[in-house]
């Protein structure tokens, strides 16, 4: 039997055979002004002022960012996230899926490098919203 899934960036029903995601996602905000991608700073005449990358969602082991910025699947990408009220630390993470929807590229990413104590926030972040 198909399980239904609500898509959190387009309002769109989709039906899978089974569910791809190991861990629950949540909604999540966060603005990225400076990501690396591949060890390079992108810069695409930025302002300043608009982010490069917007949060989608997260959960412990991945993160759906929004952009208009062009990846492609097995890029790395490297950036400064903030989870909750804790401090702020590093993610090195991993291009696995692309989309396109209108004027938006959206990007599913797989965690690469958290510690245990980074993943124990992002958990309690979730635990928290739900």
């Amino acid at each position: 039997m198909p399980l239904d899934s609500n898509n959190t960036y387009n309002n769109r029903r989709y039906k899978y055979e089974y569910e791809k995601r190991m861990k629950k996602r949540v909604k999540f905000e966060l603005q990225i002004f400076y990501p690396r991608l591949n060890n390079k700073s992108i810069n695409y005449g930025n302002d300043d002022k608009t982010p490069i990358l917007k949060a989608v969602n997260i959960s412990e082991t991945g993160i759906c960012f929004k952009s208009k910025i062009s990846m492609k699947k097995g890029d790395f990408l490297n950036f400064l996230m903030k989870v909750g009220e804790t401090p702020s630390f590093w993610c090195l993470s991993i291009v696995r899926w692309v989309a396109i929807d209108d004027s938006y590229f959206f990007y599913g990413l797989e965690f690469l490098s958290l510690s245990m104590n980074q993943i124990l926030c992002i958990r309690n972040y979730i635990e928290e919203i739900e």
